[in-house]
């Protein structure tokens, strides 16, 4: 999974690899080279076997989109 629109862009993206645990020793110097980092910490990191960034990912848009669906309902009811 890969999340950061423009800003991962320009300034490294939110990485969430999955797929074999020992191949992961092969990518990740260069995956969390590539990141974005917080508080000098990259955010890239491995979260299981195969398929599971995709589905941390579809798990991280599910509450970005619910979040953006929640800022649109209460910005209408205080508009109208």
């Amino acid at each position: 999974g890969v999340s950061g629109g423009e800003d991962g862009a320009r300034y490294g993206p939110s990485l969430m690899p999955g797929g074999s645990e020992k191949a992961w020793e092969h990518v990740k110097p260069i995956f969390q080279k590539i990141a974005a980092k917080a508080d000098g910490q990259p955010c890239c990191d491995w979260v299981g076997p195969s398929g599971s960034g995709h589905f941390v990912k579809m798990v991280h848009n599910g509450i970005e989109y619910g979040d953006m669906q929640l800022i649109c309902e209460v910005y209408h009811i205080m508009k109208d």
